[in-house]
């Protein structure tokens, strides 16, 4: 057994190293995980007004923000928690003008200009943000699109997998290709840090081990989503932004999508769900193959179930919120395999002569055949009884396969019956979010997944392979407000991929070459992947300018094992 690491045992990868992002006007960008609220203050003649007082309140958390309008009358704030806000603006001469309904998307800049009204401060005017407004780029070229809970939770999709979601937007395929680029060049994050497969950092391609004939759709009815380490819940997802061309820098990394998940956080309020889904197999049809074969249609009972909590510990303090999702799956899939006929257990080798008919070749013909200098090779009848065994064992149904044909028999052909390919998935999601002071806040989010998922064995009696999952991901993070005009945004990330997956044999590799692979032979392989994120962004509002520096360091530790030379084989 050799011990493989991927570019080394230790392979430390700065993505990204932002020094500078000097943007015109006052287009702050939303870093990944988070939201920007900006606007301009204007008076009834379209004039800006400087110094105004501009407070924005978190609804759910009771967060205050507060800044003052720059010369220019612009206000900017910056790696805002994604949720809803009430802004409210001050000025002398002017009505209190309170803005309800706004909505801070992730990864995005929110507009929200304000009119003044001349009148009394101890007067107000509530106006309804508009939602139409807030989803236009008015910022730069980035192409993308905003997900909210409600879409999320509603949408129909297979598997509850929520990364699925990215095909719907134009120009991506249903296998992660976006924009013509390749699916491993796509980027994802949760909460701001890294989530990405590290081996394939593959997007939308089921995964899975699958018979011959079996299609992409048949592996995701037994496949959970495998591009990304951390399975999502749905239910525990605020909102995420797909960026499908022109990211920015404080996005992504490469050239694919740029996908920014944000998870739920608790409010002061308590809200608690519960769902259960069930799939059953009268609601499916048998496919073509297994009718001809006069095999029933394979079972597919599929339960998806789960709920979520959240609510205050400490009333505008501290926050949680827990969700888990579970599923049991008590599947089959059709699987073929290639047989030998019972032609062969009598020691019978039959072909197609060059007239098109059919020759057969008893033991005593292939003695002749294979004579040479007065020396009988002859057929081994060990071989003889074991091929007769296997015929009888594993009669065939299946003449699209081997040597054969439906009208002509030859020597071998397959042998199709249901496998069964269960499934156990539990995921667990908690996060806590805690308001230091007025200007600090810091969460925390963990995720802990156990997956059991069973393979395709190669016979019905045979062991088959199942692969053991456990990731966990952690993540904190860390919001300073330094001034009204310089905010700080920390992240540390730890995500691990851990997974093993059980061979079917412990055995040497034996095969008859040129008729057929009876068994399979795989030895046990795992993988534990181990990656740290550390980013840290800082946004300074000059005037009518933004300044923003940041960094972003993975830290990778692909350890991987190879079995290379570790069979003794004979062909």
């Amino acid at each position: 057994m050799k011990r493989q690491s991927f570019l080394g045992s230790r392979t430390v990868s700065i993505l990204s190293v932002l020094l500078l992002l000097l943007v015109s006007s006052i287009t702050a960008f939303a870093q990944q995980g988070t939201s920007t609220v900006r606007g301009t203050v204007k008076d009834p003649q379209g004039n800006v007004v400087a110094g105004a007082a501009v407070t924005l309140t978190n609804l759910g958390t009771s967060v205050l923000r507060t800044t003052t309008s720059s010369e220019n009358g612009t206000y900017s704030f910056d790696f805002v928690q994604v949720g809803d806000y009430r802004l409210e603006v001050e000025a002398k001469g002017f009505k209190k003008a309170v803005i309800t309904d706004v909505h801070a998307l992730v990864a995005k800049a929110t507009p929200v200009d304000v009119h003044l009204e001349i009148g009394n401060v101890s007067e107000s005017v509530t106006v309804v943000a508009g939602s139409a407004e807030a989803l236009i780029n008015r910022d730069d070229a980035t192409l993308g699109n905003n997900f909210v809970n409600k879409q999320i939770t509603q949408l129909p999709l297979e598997a509850r997998n929520v990364v699925s979601l990215l095909t719907l937007q134009p120009g991506v395929t249903r296998d992660g290709y976006v924009a013509g680029a390749r699916s491993d060049q796509s980027n994802v994050t949760l909460d701001g840090v890294d989530i990405n497969e590290a081996q394939t950092n593959q997007l939308g391609a089921a995964t899975g081990t699958a018979s011959s004939d079996a299609t992409e759709s048949d592996l995701t009815l037994t496949s959970p989503d495998t591009s990304t380490v951390i399975r999502l819940n749905a239910e525990a997802v605020e909102e995420f932004r797909v960026t499908t061309a022109n990211a920015n820098a404080s996005q992504g990394r490469s050239s694919g999508a740029q996908i920014s998940l944000v998870t739920k956080g608790g409010s002061n309020d308590f809200h608690a769900s519960l769902f259960e889904s069930h799939r059953n197999t009268i609601f499916t049809a048998n496919d073509f193959f297994n009718n001809r074969s006069g095999l029933p249609r394979p079972k597919l009972i599929r339960n998806t179930f789960g709920g979520a909590v959240g609510g205050r510990i400490i009333r505008d303090k501290v926050f949680f919120f827990y969700s888990f999702e579970g599923r049991r799956d008590a599947s089959q899939q059709g699987v073929t395999r290639v047989v030998p006929l019972a032609s062969m257990g009598q020691g019978l080798l039959r072909y197609v002569n060059p007239s098109g008919g059919i020759t057969t070749l008893s033991a005593a013909d292939v003695n002749t055949v294979f004579t040479t200098s007065g020396a009988t090779v002859g057929t081994n009848p060990i071989a003889i009884s074991a091929l007769a065994a296997a015929a009888a064992k594993y009669p065939a149904n299946n003449f699209d396969v081997g040597d054969s044909t439906p009208s002509v028999q030859l020597n071998t052909a397959g042998f199709r019956f249901n496998a069964p390919t269960p499934v156990k998935l539990n995921s667990h999601s908690a996060r806590f979010d805690a308001n230091l002071t007025s200007k600090q806040q810091l969460f925390v989010r963990a995720n802990v997944i156990y997956d059991l998922i069973g393979g395709i064995p190669q016979f019905p009696d045979t062991t088959p392979p199942n692969t053991w999952s456990h990731p966990v991901g952690l993540v904190v993070g860390h919001t300073w407000t330094l001034s009204n005009t310089i905010v700080n945004n920390f992240r540390f990330g730890f995500t691990r991929e851990a997974f093993s997956e059980s061979g079917d044999s412990a055995a040497n590799a034996i095969t008859f070459r040129f008729v057929f692979s009876p068994l399979l032979f795989s030895r046990t392989v795992s993988r534990k992947t181990p990656v740290k994120n550390i980013t840290d962004d800082v946004s300074w509002v000059r005037g009518s300018h933004t300044f923003q520096f940041g960094g972003n360091i993975r830290l990778i530790k692909n350890n991987r094992i190879s079995f290379a030379n570790a069979y003794d084989s004979a062909v």
